[in-house]
């Protein structure tokens, strides 16, 4: 249910500003305990939520997993040692590398979006076969040339992960990082029962789940005691591209407004304010689903709320930034 604060409290003025967002849930964990918990009527601790391309900043720590137990030896590997369907003599697929598909920059054409079921967009979302669609997708520039968005390159990435551990993605996702670090019940999406796993969006989990998610990349990559990622790949996570400063590994180190092509950008931030603090990261999905890090603060903050495009990231976090640095 909705927090309430003992009078003049520090969180006052951040609750605040998370209400007048329309967020739905809101936790907020320092130094390894929740300070700050928020619902919205009608919703539990126990909800759980589709945050959309959240999804994809856990997509990364499952590669790290991978790298870490040797299922994939570099992320300068082509892709297409683990799919041979781009093996062919002249296919110009074969030069992307797991590095390309984690920075979106493989050249491969994103998926036309159009409001229709058989748009290439749309069947991402509810198609029956996303392998097929996934390794149909044909370049559109040079792998390494441009930075676009993500979403085919996530799709591919969970094909070659599950291809390089020998198991599905949410067998490996919840033994290698989701059990480990006390997470519950979630859910992966499939394309069809026993299908292929949407790991471009859409898994159901809390919002106190995703805080875990969160502490893990805080703790850089230990969990009680144990390095669970290898500290190396949580600073690659936030490494920016050489394409695009805003962003690591689908983790963003820049304000930037995260939505679709078909809504109209003018309901977006013209100008997204900086992060007060170096270090902040975040991921995140469209209309505000945020998974914030804030180091400084030793601390994480969970958003996930109603569609809101006038989201501003650095807002947001420099003020809960503010809230968790008074004493």
């Amino acid at each position: 249910g909705a927090a309430t604060l003992p009078e003049g409290s520090r969180l006052a003025a951040a609750l605040a500003l998370s209400r007048q967002y329309e967020t739905l849930a809101l936790v907020v964990v320092q130094d390894g305990r929740i300070v700050l918990e928020d619902y919205a009527p009608g919703i539990t601790p126990a909800v759980r939520f589709d945050t959309q391309s959240m999804h994809r900043g856990l997509t990364a720590l499952v590669v790290g997993a991978a790298i870490a137990d040797g299922r994939i030896d570099s992320i300068d590997a082509p892709a297409a040692r683990w799919l041979p369907e781009w093996q062919g003599a002249g296919d110009p697929r074969g030069a992307i590398t797991i590095r390309d598909l984690l920075y979106a920059q493989s050249g491969l054409v994103d998926p036309p979006y159009a409001a229709t079921p058989d748009s290439p967009a749309m069947q991402m979302f509810i198609g029956t076969d996303l392998r097929k669609l996934a390794l149909g997708l044909q370049p559109q520039s040079k792998p390494g040339t441009k930075y676009r968005g993500a979403t085919a390159e996530a799709q591919v990435l969970g094909l070659v992960l599950e291809r390089a551990t020998r198991r599905s993605y949410g067998d490996y996702l919840s033994r290698r990082i989701w059990q480990p670090i006390g997470a519950g019940d979630a859910a992966v999406r499939l394309d069809r029962p026993g299908g292929n796993t949407r790991t471009f969006c859409c898994i159901q989990a809390t919002a106190r789940d995703w805080a875990r998610v969160g502490q893990l990349v805080l703790d850089r990559g230990r969990v009680a005691g144990r390095q669970l990622l290898p500290e190396s790949w949580i600073a690659q996570l936030t490494t920016p591209s050489p394409l695009n400063p805003s962003v690591g590994t689908y983790w963003w180190v820049e304000p930037t407004p995260l939505i679709p092509s078909n809504v109209d950008r003018s309901r977006a931030p013209a100008h997204p304010t900086p992060f007060a603090h170096p270090g902040t990261v975040y991921t995140g999905g469209r209309g505000g689903q945020r998974l914030f890090v804030l180091p400084a603060q030793r601390a994480v903050v969970v958003r996930i709320g109603k569609m809101r495009y006038d989201f501003d990231d650095g807002v947001f976090a420099n003020t809960f930034a503010a809230a968790l640095a008074q004493p």
